[in-house]
């Protein structure tokens, strides 16, 4: 009798601690979860449920403690589940059922590496605002690319996403900076790397790119050519000259090197995260975030260090260390600051322009009507200004060829996710009148913007005319955005310091 007595109560005992254990993972939930933005508190919250249950074995037995733990962590995702399913204030958008519900969602739609083209297929599934996790928004309207990242938008980078975690040892790069002030500031200096006198001593140095290129093409002879590697590799040399005055050796090569590569991968596996930030979080906290592309773009920063500060005009990095090397620097207060540059110079002035220069090359193969005409058009000019070489401001005036970039750039998005902003706490309003909360994430991603009905005629075919002889085919020109628009922009890495959508269709980069 005793025994069974004895059963009973610690049968009652262990009810009373799992129901505990219920109480304070919902409690964890209403008064910690709920609020606010955790994602880069990852690993302490990862160390203090670790804590908890070692607290819980210390004190009971390992099938106690289990037990416990298991009561609080059912609980705890139970209330998420329930509240981000009928409570949350995004409950009336509507999205797949298990992105309501997780972040993992994210990855999963980038599971075949083609995330742009099933953000797409959500929004020819749900319409024009899709649900696509638990606090975030996807929105295919011109009117939201205005009211998301117009320079009078309530909307902020601080706890939209990735741009939390993208740094370097705390820093974050022009890109990722959060405020909007010292952003201003930052981008003072990149401008004076961009003025015109800057910007005719790199186009020289692109013309010498441009000439090794060629040399490399005669020596295949007439045999095919990758040129997806080559678009690559020459926007990577080019990069190498024009960013940091150094030559990586590529291009002659014919092939990647391990920086390149590193490029590569380093996109690749934030790509396959599909925009999941806490797992980046994690790994910066433990100091094994950048790796071996860190070592590489400290590398980099430090050869060009190494250099004359008299040679600081002959490159853009050059005109960012000047004012890290003044007296009063305005942006660059310390090395781990120009590391963190010298990673996005690496990567802004890569990627983006090898995607268009590759499929560039590739309408210009499909369609050899449009490949002659622009012979014929860019032969003309050959030696206009300078004997026997192409200048810019003969290249910019020819139409179609300015045609076909700016349609290429509209077909492949170079930065075609797009960046994701926070809503202010009153929220913001479209055009239509749909009121989209605050403190919730929204983007516009640009592949399945510029691919809209909506916006453009036969929107998946490549046709450059839309840009000169045939207007009609473009019904909203606000929806070209193919660098995003807004106060955060760094498209002046490509050579302008202020762009709209208007700007871009008839102002070709430099």
């Amino acid at each position: 009798m005793s025994t069974h007595l004895w059963l009973a109560s610690l049968t009652h005992d262990l009810s009373r601690q799992c129901l505990a254990g219920a109480t304070v993972g919902l409690l964890s939930h209403i008064l910690y979860f709920i609020r606010g933005y955790h994602d880069t508190q990852t690993l302490g919250i990862i160390i203090a449920h670790i804590a908890g249950y070692t607290t819980l074995l210390v004190l009971s037995n390992l099938s106690t403690a289990t037990l416990i733990s298991a009561s609080y962590l059912s609980t705890l995702f139970t209330s998420i589940t329930i509240y981000r399913l009928f409570f949350h204030r995004l409950r009336r958008f509507p999205g797949p059922l298990a992105a309501k519900i997780t972040r993992l969602y994210g990855p999963y739609t980038n599971r075949h590496g083609r995330m742009h083209q099933e953000q797409t297929a959500l929004f020819q599934k749900y319409g024009d605002i899709v649900r696509i996790g638990p606090n975030e928004l996807y929105i295919r309207s011109s009117d939201a690319i205005q009211t998301i990242h117009a320079a009078k938008s309530g909307c902020r980078k601080r706890n939209a996403g990735v741009y939390n975690v993208v740094t370097f040892k705390g820093e974050p790069n022009l890109d990722s900076i959060l405020d909007r002030e010292e952003h201003r500031y930052r981008r003072q200096v990149w401008e004076r790397a961009m003025t015109t006198k800057a910007l005719a001593g790199y186009e020289n140095t692109t013309r010498q790119t441009c000439h090794r290129w060629v040399k490399k093409i005669s020596e295949f002879n007439g045999s095919p050519i990758n040129t997806s590697l080559f678009a690559l590799l020459v926007s990577f040399e080019n990069m190498g000259l024009i960013g940091f005055s150094h030559e990586f050796g590529t291009l002659e090569a014919g092939k990647e090197d391990r920086m390149l590569k590193l490029l590569e991968t380093m996109f690749g596996q934030l790509a396959q995260l599909g925009e999941l930030v806490w797992p980046v979080a994690v790994m910066n906290s433990l100091g094994i975030g950048g790796g071996e592309f860190d070592a590489l773009a400290m590398k980099m920063a430090d050869r060009r260090l190494a250099l004359s500060p008299d040679t600081e005009s002959s490159d853009i990095f050059g005109h960012l260390l000047k004012d890290f090397r003044s007296e009063k620097p305005i942006a660059y207060f310390n090395k781990n600051i120009v590391y963190s540059e010298s990673g996005f110079t690496m990567i802004a002035g890569t990627d983006t322009i090898a995607v268009v220069l590759s499929y560039v090359l590739y309408h210009l193969a499909e369609f050899p009507g449009y490949q002659a005409r622009l012979f014929d058009e860019v032969a003309a000019v050959l030696g206009k200004t300078q004997p026997g070489e192409f200048v810019n401001n003969d290249l910019v005036n020819i139409e179609l060829l300015d045609a076909i970039i700016n349609e290429t750039l509209r077909l492949y998005n170079p930065v075609c996710n797009n960046a994701a902003r926070t809503t202010p706490p009153e929220g913001i309003v479209l055009s239509d009148g749909t009121w989209i909360p605050g403190d919730c994430s929204v983007r516009v991603p640009g592949y399945s913007q510029q691919r809209s009905e909506k916006s453009f005629v036969r929107p998946d075919d490549f046709i450059p005319e839309r840009w000169t002889t045939r207007p009609e085919l473009i019904l909203e020109r606000a929806a070209f955005m193919p660098f995003l628009v807004g106060m955060y922009l760094t498209h002046c890495i490509l050579g302008r310091s202020e762009w709209d959508a208007d700007d871009f269709v008839t102002n070709r980069a430099e």
